[in-house]
Order: C-alpha cells, then structure tokens, then sequence
C-alpha cells in the first residue's frame, strides 16, 4: 500500500486534496498533515512515505526547502497556484504538480504518474523537479534553516525517532542527552525523558560533537561528561555510573585512562 503525506498551510486546500485522493487512489494511506514547512520535513523523515504532497509557500520552510532538506526517497508533488503557461513548461519537463484549487483532471493524471514511478523506481525524479522549478523562476525568499544533524558540523537540536516503529520525533537538545549507543546503522540517543533513534552513525555523531563534553568510554558509547556522576572499578574492569540513571556503562581498557582521577 503506498503511503502519503500532504502539507499545506491553508486547512481547507489540504481537505480538498485529502477528499480528492480518497475518491481517486482509495488505496492510498495519508498518514499524516502538517500546516508548515518545518512539521512537513518532521513528519517526511519519520514516516518515509512514497509520496509527499508540498505547498510550495509555507511557514517555517518553502515546499522547495523541504523537498532539499528532506532524506528520504519520498516523491515530491508541489501544490502550485501558477498559471497556465507555468504550468505547460512544468508538463513538459514531466514534472508533477497540482493546481490550487484541486482539479480532478490533473489529479488523475498525477496518480498515474506516481503509479508508474512507484512501480518502476525512479530516483532522480525529485532532482529533475527541482532542477525545472529553479530553471522556471519558481523560487520563495529562503527562511533561516532549522539545525539538522544531517546537514551541520556541530550537533545542537536532535531529530529522535521514538516510538515503537519509530513513528514519532522528539527534538531533543544535545546537552539533554546522557550518552549515544551505537545501533547498527544509527545510534541510540538516552536523555532522562527520551529515548530513541537518531539517523547517524555513532563516528558522525563524535565527529559533530564537543570532544570537551562529549567523551567516548568504549567503541559503542559516547558519553556527556557533565552527567558522570561516579566510576566504578573492580580489578580490570571500569564502569561508568550516570546521574539518575541505574544502569553502569562499561569503559574499554583504550579508555580507562580518561578516568584515572576520579
């Protein structure tokens, strides 16, 4: 079953769109809305879905901002308000596009379209839509980005996926965060009031973090030196206990240097 997301700002297009979908592609799943740019990326990113439905002018982040900003492999349909012409040099570049207000007609022709590539597999069909938007002049005045691990030197606000398929997202600040565990391809992030998935590598993470606050204790552990609250030693062995936590951390013998004068 394929799956969606659709924002827009303005409630009643997003109902339109949503109704029309439901009597078009019944089949189709919307699994979320969202009113501005930035809860469009949130909701993309943690829900994955095949299809994203973006107003190209919203709050917080442009539809075009997002579809950049996005790492997913979601397809991207823009909801323009263009005119005719626009909207010709958009058909020719095969480019998808709904007209506000909703029309039947051209939505028929886009879920075939999104049929077609959802069957075949087409990666580089979101690259190609921005590439024609930017050629055609379709652009919206660049609002400050949002901090995302993915895109900055230093970490600062975390993107965490919570929940039991990961279909939530908590922003969590990094000095919340009590220690990063490596899991497979991602890293579990540990804060007092959340735990959950973070889309990095645990070596990403130690390369965008402050190795004065941040230390790693053992190949699958980085941790906030600020909530150390004791080391425990026992012959050969060193762990690490962490405020209001009860769990001890193993510290590699690599490491147990770090920990000498306390």
């Amino acid at each position: 079953m394929a799956t969606a997301v659709i924002a827009d700002d303005e409630p009643m297009m997003r109902a339109a769109l949503r109704e029309h979908l439901r009597a078009l592609w019944p089949e189709l799943e919307i699994r979320a809305e969202a009113e501005d740019g930035l809860t469009a990326l949130l909701k993309i990113e943690a829900l994955r879905p095949d299809v994203a439905f973006l107003d190209i002018r919203m709050p917080g982040m442009t539809g075009l901002e997002v579809a950049r900003a996005k790492t997913t492999a979601s397809r991207i349909v823009f909801v323009t308000a263009y005119s005719d012409h626009a909207v010709e040099a958009f058909e020719a570049d095969a480019v998808d596009y709904v007209v506000k207000p909703v029309e039947t007609a051209r939505l028929v022709k886009v879920i075939a379209k999104l049929k077609r590539q959802l069957a075949e597999g087409d990666p580089q069909a979101a690259e190609r839509l921005l590439s024609t938007l930017q050629r055609l002049g379709v652009t919206a005045p660049v609002s400050p980005p949002p901090v995302w691990p993915q895109d900055t030197r230093r970490l600062d606000w975390l993107q965490v996926a919570t929940g039991a398929h990961g279909e939530q997202v908590r922003m969590v600040h990094l000095q919340d965060v009590l220690y990063f565990e490596s899991d497979t391809k991602y890293t579990r992030v540990v804060a007092h009031d959340c735990e959950g998935l973070l889309r990095l590598t645990l070596k990403e993470v130690l390369e965008q973090t402050d190795p004065g606050s941040f230390v790693q204790t053992h190949r699958s552990t980085v941790v906030n030196r600020r909530f150390v609250h004791a080391v425990h030693r026992k012959g050969e062995v060193v762990e690490i206990e962490l405020k209001g936590r009860g769990e001890r951390l193993k510290v590699s013998v690599a490491n147990h240097h770090l920990f000498r004068a306390m």
